[in-house]
């Protein structure tokens, strides 16, 4: 509360004084993600349109380390801005689970329609309400999660007997206790140590982020199924927010407003480049057509011995169902596509 106080002197200060305020934005994210571009645009308009503030970028963890941190920061307002993973909000706000379940969302085209539609809409007040010290402001695409493995992995048939670093999840964590593979969480910059080393027979991740890490090294067996989105959700605290005036606001909302366009177009972009890269490294690459997402459906809806006659749906929170069903039922005009 002290935190939150001094700021707000701060901005006041400025205000009477005719000073530039200095604002930040927090993300854990490289500086060559799409997200840091796209935040390096939004402030460079905030910053040029409201006149009175300088929004300036912390990428890699470097204002709050990690995402829980830049959360906590927002809460607290000690920061202006900031996005994290909806795994990391999830925590906070349970309904964002639903972006756990594997095939859920069907590609790039089905994320965006519930983003950035009603679906979307709903789910920024349910993040408000749950913490309504933060304001959403927009969703970042941060693409779909692939399996990558050091031994080719096709159909659900190649899974048994394997151990793949995934997300902290659940979802995930049943997904492959379906299949007969062993889940197991590392860090990001782990994994290839860990492939290396025969610790882990592949892991998962988008593909920007693999050619980054570059685990397609160890492992260049490449199944393009994009079984989970995980989008960031883009906040300011709430707080700093209201002491913008009205000029400040509506510069920050436009401003948020074609940065989130831009980060969704340079997101399809870098993954078209990241397909590129990793075919000249000489991946080869497995694609969900000839019945194999199916399968791979089939695995998570029906019922399964391993979780004792239920399925990785069944066993999702039952508050998210009509979500689900909405989602769901939106896919219907965005059917997968077996090759990217």
């Amino acid at each position: 509360m002290k935190r939150v106080f001094l700021v707000l002197c701060v901005l006041l200060m400025c205000v009477s004084s005719g000073l530039a305020i200095e604002l930040e934005l927090a993300t854990v994210r490289e500086k060559t993600h799409p997200t840091v571009a796209a935040d390096e645009a939004l402030a460079a308009a905030f910053s040029a349109e409201s006149g009175e503030y300088t929004l300036s970028v912390g990428s890699a963890g470097s204002l709050y380390g990690d995402e829980d941190g830049i959360v906590d920061a927002l809460i607290r307002g000690d920061v202006a801005l900031g996005h994290v993973s909806v795994r990391t909000l999830a925590k906070r706000v349970p309904t964002l689970d639903v972006f756990s379940l594997p095939y859920l969302i069907n590609g790039p085209d089905h994320i965006e329609a519930v983003l950035l539609g009603l679906p979307g809409d709903r789910l920024r007040e349910i993040v408000e309400e749950k913490i309504p010290e933060v304001k959403v402001l927009g969703w970042y695409n941060c693409g779909g999660r692939c399996f990558y493995s050091k031994k080719q992995v096709a159909s659900p048939f190649d899974m048994p007997g394997t151990t793949f670093c995934a997300e902290q999840t659940e979802a995930m964590e049943q997904f492959l206790n379906v299949m007969g593979a062993k889940h197991q969480w590392l860090a990001r910059n782990s994994v290839y140590s860990a492939l290396f080393q025969g610790v882990i027979d592949g892991a998962e991740n988008d593909l920007i982020s693999l050619v980054y890490l570059g685990d397609y090294d160890p492992a260049r067996y490449v199944l393009l199924d994009y079984h989970t989105f995980a989008p960031d959700v883009l906040m300011t605290s709430k707080a700093v927010y209201d002491r913008l005036g009205d000029a400040g606001q509506t510069a920050l909302l436009q401003a948020a407003r074609n940065a989130e366009t831009k980060e969704w177009e340079l997101e399809a972009q870098q993954e078209a480049e990241a397909l590129d890269r990793l075919r000249e490294m000489g991946c080869s690459f497995s694609y969900m057509d000839n019945g194999v997402r199916d399968a791979f459906v089939r695995m998570v809806k029906e019922p399964a011995q391993a979780l004792g006659g239920k399925s990785v749906y069944g066993m999702a929170d039952s508050r998210n169902s009509e979500l689900v069903t909405e989602i769901q039922t939106m896919g219907e005009s965005y059917p997968p596509h077996d090759k990217p």
